[in-house]
């Protein structure tokens, strides 16, 4: 049986040399949790046993000792009851912290693990996050994993919170933190360079700059990379369409262009770098491409 759930036992009396009494019954041997009612008690011919478990009621395998009295008759006999667990889960969440800008986000894996045969889905919600941050989970409800992603705002108070996740299914609910740590957004400043600066292609083929990210002042956070000016029939990719800045070092990203029979022309790509926590913190970089 599964915890929380019940079921019964038929305890047969078998008279001998003309005995014609009633019975008294009880059980021991019970797993925490469990109850167990006779009907009829006494009895004299036979009783029904009635197990009831709770949902706390821990799983194995339990002897039950059914005691039947008679004045001074005492006789016992005993039965195996085996106790499932009841259908569940628990949540975990990955990576345990994080820290970002404010300004930026950051994303977490919730994981759903079931037991006792749970096949349900979980609805997911999060609390504990300060005033300008928003916090979505996809998909929700969820049945094996969902990706949570945390957004803050450039004015988000910086600070270490204690994010709750909590899952709940039916009458099922449970819960995970996660730590998320929010610095100010740098006051400091960043340049772009590229090299090299010019490049001349042939049809079919391809070519890439280096794109680098310099901070200055103490400038940290990521920076959003776009570019402009590709010619028809070229195509023009990032490497990564953002580059983080976590210290003094520089950052960079691979702008790849493929001349896909663009003919003799020459044209300027730029590449537009913006502060994800300062908007207004454009800085560009512009580069020459020849196709024959």
């Amino acid at each position: 049986m599964t915890a929380g759930a019940g079921t019964s036992y038929t305890v047969t009396i078998t008279p001998s040399g003309g005995f014609s009494g009633s019975v008294t019954f009880s059980v021991s041997g019970l797993p925490s949790g469990a109850t167990g009612t006779f009907t009829p008690n006494p009895g004299t011919t036979s009783s029904t046993l009635n197990i009831t478990t709770g949902s706390s009621t821990p799983a194995g395998t339990s002897t039950l000792t059914i005691t039947g009295t008679s004045g001074s008759l005492t006789h016992t006999t005993t039965v195996s009851l085996t106790v499932n667990p009841a259908p569940n889960f628990s949540l975990s969440a990955t990576p345990g912290s994080q820290t970002v800008t404010a300004g930026t986000g950051a994303s977490y894996t919730v994981n759903i693990t079931p037991s006792g045969g749970f096949s349900g889905s979980v609805t997911l919600n999060a609390s504990g996050f300060p005033s300008g941050v928003t916090v979505g989970f996809s998909p929700n409800p969820a049945t094996s994993s969902s990706s949570m992603t945390v957004t803050t705002t450039a004015s988000t108070a910086p600070g270490t919170y204690t994010l709750t996740i909590t899952g709940t299914s039916g009458s099922l609910t449970h819960t995970t933190t996660v730590s998320l740590t929010i610095n100010a957004p740098s006051s400091g400043n960043f340049s772009m360079s590229a090299s090299p600066g010019s490049l001349t292609l042939k049809n079919g083929q391809r070519g890439s700059y280096t794109i680098n990210v310099s901070p200055s002042g103490g400038f940290t956070g990521l920076v959003n990379l776009t570019v402009s000016g590709c010619p028809t029939n070229t195509t023009c990719t990032l490497s990564a369409s953002s580059v983080n800045i976590t210290g003094s070092s520089a950052a960079s990203s691979q702008l790849t262009v493929v001349d896909n029979g663009a003919g003799r022309a020459s044209a300027t790509l730029t590449i537009t770098g913006k502060s994800a926590a300062n908007p207004s913190l454009i800085h560009t970089v512009s580069v020459s491409l020849r196709t024959r």
